[in-house]
C-alpha cells in the first residue's frame, strides 16, 4: 500500500488529477507525480505556486521533510 502524502490529499480534496495539476503548472504529469511522491522536491517558487493553487500555506502542502535544503 502506498503512503499518501499531504500534497496528494490536498489535490484530491479539490477533485483535481495529477494531469490537471501538471497542465496548470506547465510541467509534465511525471514531474508532478514525483513532487507528490517526494522523489523530486519542487523549487521554492514552484512550492509557492502549488500552495497558492491548492489554497493552503506552503508548510501545509510541503511538510518540513519535503522542503528543499
Amino acid at each position: 500500500m502506498r503512503k499518501t502524502t499531504p500534497l496528494a490529499n490536498l489535490r484530491r480534496a479539490r477533485t483535481l488529477t495529477q494531469a490537471d495539476m501538471a497542465r496548470i503548472l506547465a510541467v509534465t504529469q511525471q514531474t508532478y507525480s514525483k513532487y507528490e511522491s517526494g522523489r523530486l522536491v519542487p523549487s521554492p517558487d514552484m512550492q509557492a505556486r502549488i500552495s497558492a493553487l491548492l489554497g493552503v500555506a506552503r508548510d501545509e502542502a510541503f511538510p518540513t521533510s519535503m522542503e528543499a535544503a
